[in-house]
């Protein structure tokens, strides 16, 4: 095959290929490294609950209250509701004024499951090119959870390392989401000094996703591994559009066992009054 390659005269851009599908699983990998027996890593029955998914607020397709019914279903003691902020309107941002009312909605549903299950007020904000954040600082403070994903600037060779580092740097940022925004096939997502972004995120304290959209699985086992090597904390979400994609979950928890990552260092397994006790502490820090 390889002979075939050079000889077709295409070779560049079968590499080119090759490398936006470099470190996909496929859904049977998945389901296979979660079968394994691998010591000392985190494991789908230490996961608590999922912190990046979207509702009928922006681009999703489900209420909160029947994401987080999904949820309890999978057996979670509590999500985060992060639909993205309002500068995306591409996926339906939503205004300050909607959020109001959003986290209204939330806490009329987390009074009636008071004890049984709790929906985070949660957000995906935006980073924009020069890694500025698309909430001020006092309007981040509002929300329980803010998680930072780049949608834009995914197609090009240029370090973007100091946009990235800036965003980490932002006060009252809890998860640096999808860090690459690569997607499968399509685009190979941000380019940056790894290391650098994951030794900051770690000195800030902010954890790095492992998004577990199947086009996405961002970031992938062997960036994790380097992020755990700097000592980050993690984030393991599914990025669900829909209860159905709730188990998208499991693709994240599959790249954070090949990296090795134990459960302690992923957010998503503490009990609920340690991860609200460290949010508000990093809300604190970043003051």
């Amino acid at each position: 095959m390889e002979q075939a390659v050079a000889a077709s005269g295409r070779a560049i851009d079968v590499e080119r290929r090759r490398a936006l599908r470099r470190h996909f699983l496929s859904r049977a990998a998945v389901l296979s490294t979660l079968q394994s027996r691998r010591p000392r890593v985190v494991k789908m029955a230490d996961y608590r609950g999922d912190f990046q998914m979207h509702s009928v607020w922006s681009d999703g397709s489900e209420s909160i209250a029947d994401l987080a019914r999904a949820c309890m279903a999978r057996g979670y003691q509590y999500c985060g509701v992060s639909d993205h902020g309002p500068s995306l309107r591409i996926a339906g941002g939503v205004s300050l004024e909607d959020f109001k009312r959003q986290h209204a909605e939330i806490e009329q549903f987390n009074r009636a499951h008071k004890g049984r299950f709790y929906v985070l007020k949660a957000v995906e904000a935006n980073i924009s090119v020069d890694g500025e954040i698309d909430l001020t600082a006092a309007e981040r403070k509002r929300f329980e959870l803010v998680l930072a994903a780049p949608h834009s600037k995914l197609r090009t060779a240029d370090d973007q390392t100091p946009r990235l580092l800036k965003a980490v740097r932002s006060s009252h940022v809890h998860v640096l989401a999808h860090p690459r925004g690569r997607i499968r096939g399509s685009r190979p997502g941000i380019r940056a000094d790894w290391r650098s972004v994951f030794a900051e995120a770690s000195r800030c304290g902010v954890a790095v996703e492992i998004d577990g959209d199947p086009a996405r699985q961002d970031l992938d086992f062997a960036l994790a591994r380097q992020a755990l090597k700097a000592g980050c904390l993690f984030a393991l979400d599914s990025d669900a559009h829909g209860g159905a994609e709730l188990s998208y979950a499991e693709t994240a928890v599959a790249h954070a066992q090949l990296a090795g990552v134990p459960a302690d260092r992923v957010i998503n397994t503490w009990p609920i009054d340690r991860l609200l006790e460290w949010a508000k502490a990093r809300r604190a820090r970043s003051s």
